[in-house]
């Protein structure tokens, strides 16, 4: 099965820039009530995923609380980008699964890194439910 007909596309995505700062990150992670977001390069290509955990150390470890050092500091500074591993745009259902047992949202690159969208745990869960309902009907169970 091809992945791609579950991903949420980047125009769709939000996400920040190796370039953004702390505070920037931070707020439109609070905006949008997200635990992570992606972080892309500026030739488009995924970097990592930015996650609350993040901010929170970057916060505790620098021992300030005020805005000036995040309005400062670049959010390709804290990122931790061994965390969440993309999935190719080719890659099996299997795969797929694997990282989702992981993450809320797995990021989906093309053969060149480049950012493509992202896909949503729930998502599949649906998909596999639904699938799991129909399969159900057919064989007369409940």
């Amino acid at each position: 099965m091809n992945i791609m007909r579950f991903v949420v596309p980047k125009s769709l995505v939000e996400h920040v820039t190796v370039d953004s700062t702390v505070r920037q990150a931070f707020e439109k992670m609070r905006f949008h009530r997200y635990v992570a977001i992606p972080v892309i390069d500026g030739a488009g290509r995924y970097v990592g995923t930015l996650r609350n955990d993040d901010i929170f150390t970057y916060f505790l470890d620098s021992g300030r609380f005020d805005t000036r050092s995040a309005e400062r500091d670049k959010v390709s500074e804290i990122l931790d980008t061994a965390y969440s591993r993309p999935v190719y745009h080719n890659s099996s259902m299997n795969e797929l699964v694997e990282k989702l047992g992981e993450h809320n949202f797995v990021p989906v690159v093309d053969d060149r890194g480049c950012f493509v969208g992202i896909i949503l745990r729930r998502d599949i869960l649906n998909f596999l439910f639904s699938n799991y309902m129909e399969n159900n009907k057919e064989k007369g169970g409940n």
